[in-house]
């Protein structure tokens, strides 16, 4: 082989290692799909459904505060649990690529008037999440802000 040859393949293998690095492939999934369920810290139920490509598709959270008990539950949903997070120089290192959380929003939140309701969760062990709701402006009852609640994969 030329050292002209050499070269060019050198460098055609380099270019190619750096490529696959720093391509915007998903993450490979940690495992977190199936059914959660867990409780709050005002001792009301919280479950989920995760699917096997690492959506968020329904949640169900109880509520109880200021005299008021109650559910909501938000099904048909497709939330992303991948981070939204880009590395540079790729690739992300493990504990970025691998992390896992979600959020979601229902109603005018805090700033507004009208009822309203958010849930936030992070997958910080495997089989095992955490977070907090918030329930604001609910009619007759007001606001619980960040009751933080815990649960298991079934």
């Amino acid at each position: 082989m030329t050292p002209c040859a050499a070269t060019l393949r050198v460098a055609t293998f380099v270019w190619c290692g750096l490529m696959s690095a720093c391509s915007s492939a998903s993450p490979t999934p940690i495992g977190n799909a199936g059914e959660w369920a867990g409780t709050t810290a005002h001792g009301s139920p919280i479950s989920f459904s995760v699917s096997s490509d690492e959506k968020v598709t329904s949640i169900s959270v109880g509520y109880n505060f200021n005299g008021c008990m109650g559910s909501k539950i938000y099904s048909n949903l497709n939330l992303e649990t991948v981070p939204n997070v880009t590395c540079h120089p790729g690739p992300c290192t493990p504990p970025v690529s691998t992390y896992r959380a979600f959020s979601y929003s229902e109603g005018g939140l805090a700033v507004s008037t009208d009822p309203s309701t958010s849930v936030n969760g992070l997958f910080p062990t495997p089989g095992r999440a955490s977070g907090a709701a918030s329930f604001w402006n609910y009619p007759g009852c007001g606001t619980a802000n960040g009751v933080a609640w815990t649960a298991t994969r079934r």
